[in-house]
């Protein structure tokens, strides 16, 4: 009799359960996994690129003299130069006042520039002998005086040891031609 019945196979009870929670496991893992990748490549990249570049630049220039990185919020400093020179004038004697400020982000570049001031009032003076009556009475002759003081106040930081892009702009205050 009891070769007759028949054996029932046993069902095997549990074993989808657990091929879903190791899903759910692994998709809770590669979207935790996504979500760190997102915020490690949002973090690494943005507004503080052109900062870091800047400092790499000057900790990859030994030639340069190191300054620290100014605190944020620090006004720009600033260096006064007054000029009255005698220029080309094409036929007739004229002169030029030019009043400037040479701006750093960077206070102790404008220090150290405070001590290239006889050097600087050289270059620049000698800028400004060779401009024509021509250039300066043009609509951007101002322009062009600016962007050519700019350019040798750089070249002075430059072969003096400083990095030549920490002068940040010149601002002419002053343009008098007579």
């Amino acid at each position: 009799m009891a070769k007759n019945e028949k054996v029932e196979p046993e069902e095997k009870k549990g074993g989808g359960k657990g091929l879903v929670i190791a899903l759910l496991v692994v998709i809770v893992l590669l979207l935790v996994g996504i979500g760190v990748m997102t915020m490690l490549l949002l973090t690494s990249s943005g507004g503080d690129k052109s900062k870091s570049e800047m400092q790499e630049v000057m900790e990859f220039s030994p030639v340069f003299k190191q300054y620290a990185q100014p605190r944020a919020g620090t006004p720009p400093s600033y260096l006064e130069m007054k000029f009255v020179v005698n220029f080309r004038g094409e036929g007739r004697a004229r002169f030029i006042a030019v009043d400037l400020n040479i701006m750093s982000r960077f206070p102790e570049v404008i220090e150290d520039m405070e001590h290239l001031r006889p050097i600087l009032q050289n270059d620049i003076q000698m800028l400004l002998r060779r401009v024509t009556y021509t250039e300066i009475s043009a609509d951007d002759g101002q322009e062009v005086v600016r962007q050519r003081v700019l350019e040798a106040v750089r070249k002075v930081a430059e072969d003096n040891g400083i990095f030549p892009d920490l002068v940040a702009n010149i601002f002419i205050t002053r343009f008098v031609t007579q």
